[in-house]
């Protein structure tokens, strides 16, 4: 964590805020309702954590990364490497998460409990675990998708996150991608968004912090799921970041330039 100090204070301020959040206030469920401005703000939280949300701010941080550099061939040079570098460490840790560590742990997510429950399922959710993940959607699909009056007021987004995300529960994905490259993304513009923009570290940390927030609040993680989730990420970063190529890389170029121009 030596690495990590100067942006650790925003670090454990958001991920303790995190913590807070999903643990002390009404979160869980509470981002489900159809027409609700609450609702559709967490759903786009969570897409933005998503795989084509995260791949989106890679190629931004990269394009403004390599942009710093002087020549066209550094510039592509840096552009490629960077995106390979984060595409690589978020792809690999995810694979990680859902194919090791959620099938070791096996925990149910609470929106299956939820939707067995409300709809008086007598499905036994260790048994639905054992069906491919298509067969999984196709059970809950044709177990909401029918039922007018159980889910009737719930957002058909929602509705279909739900039944998109029949994987285990802990730890959160998301919660783990955001905080992951989201402390990356913080030392890196602590380092080079220079003196007078190094406020701008703090941004995606608050990004990361929603994501996680919007996995309780649409009701597919539980608060023990995000933070263990999170906690796992910036944990991760920091071992990224003790890499002496990523950490050179970074240190050199603020040595450099002093900064982002």
């Amino acid at each position: 964590m030596r690495l990590l100090r100067p942006i650790l204070p925003a670090v454990l301020s958001f991920y303790g805020l995190l913590v807070f959040t999903v643990f002390v206030l009404p979160v869980a469920f509470s981002a489900c309702s159809r027409d609700s401005a609450w609702c559709t703000f967490m759903y786009w939280m969570t897409e933005s954590g998503g795989q084509w949300g995260t791949t989106i701010i890679v190629l931004l941080a990269a394009i403004l990364y390599a942009g710093s550099f002087s020549s066209l061939t550094q510039k592509a040079r840096v552009f490629f490497l960077t995106v390979l570098t984060l595409g690589a460490v978020l792809a690999s840790f995810a694979y990680l998460n859902e194919n090791v560590i959620k099938t070791l742990i096996r925990v149910h997510r609470p929106s299956h409990t939820y939707i067995l429950r409300e709809s008086k399922s007598t499905a036994d959710l260790d048994s639905l675990y054992s069906l491919t993940e298509p067969e999984r959607r196709k059970f809950y699909e044709d177990l909401i998708l029918p039922d007018t009056v159980t889910f009737r007021n719930m957002d058909p987004r929602v509705v279909a996150h739900w039944i998109n995300e029949v994987g285990y529960s802990f730890p959160s994905g998301h919660s783990f991608n955001t905080f992951l490259l989201g402390t990356i993304l913080a030392f890196f513009l602590y380092h080079l968004a220079g003196k007078r923009f190094r406020w701008l570290h703090v941004l995606p940390l608050v990004w990361a912090m929603l994501v996680a927030v919007s996995r309780v609040a649409m009701g597919v993680h539980t608060a023990r799921d995000v933070s263990a989730g999170a906690a796992l990420g910036i944990l991760l970063a920091s071992l990224v970041l003790s890499i002496p190529v990523v950490r050179g890389a970074v240190l050199k170029k603020e040595s450099d330039t002093g900064g982002l121009p």
